[in-house]
């Protein structure tokens, strides 16, 4: 694993780094929302608690394997706050609109959300969260 992220990093090339360390935290979004639909939650709060849950995961693994040169915490985590709720809300009505209104299962719900944040999340940390 160790030479894995060696390769990522050595390469420059955020967007890999960005989509590994995006899919760790969305599978520990996704397994949070499972575990939680499973013992009775509601699949809107179980999404929202799940993404909210990656995040935390994410800005750790996004400036050690996408934003290597992201400035210092006090200025990266709170504009990485402010994306991620920004990325929450768009979660939760995107997740909302194709499970309640256009009647999609959670799962087929969730990977069609979640394509959709990802391309909104890789453009706020480009250019908002880690820009140098």
């Amino acid at each position: 694993m160790k030479a894995f992220v060696s390769i990522i990093v050595a390469g420059r090339r955020p967007y890999l780094g960005f989509l590994v360390s995006g899919g760790t935290a969305t599978l520990v979004h996704w397994s949070i929302m499972a575990l939680l639909i499973s013992g009775g939650l509601s699949a809107a709060v179980a999404t929202a608690i799940g993404s909210l849950t990656g995040a935390a995961a994410n800005y750790g693994l996004q400036r050690r394997l996408a934003f290597r040169n992201a400035g210092p915490h006090t200025r990266t985590l709170p504009r990485y706050v402010l994306s991620c709720a920004t990325g929450w809300l768009a979660n939760l009505v995107i997740f909302r609109v194709l499970f309640e209104i256009a009647g999609l299962s959670a799962a087929p719900a969730q990977v069609l959300t979640t394509g959709l944040v990802t391309g909104l999340n890789y453009l706020m940390y480009e250019r908002l969260v880690f820009h140098d």
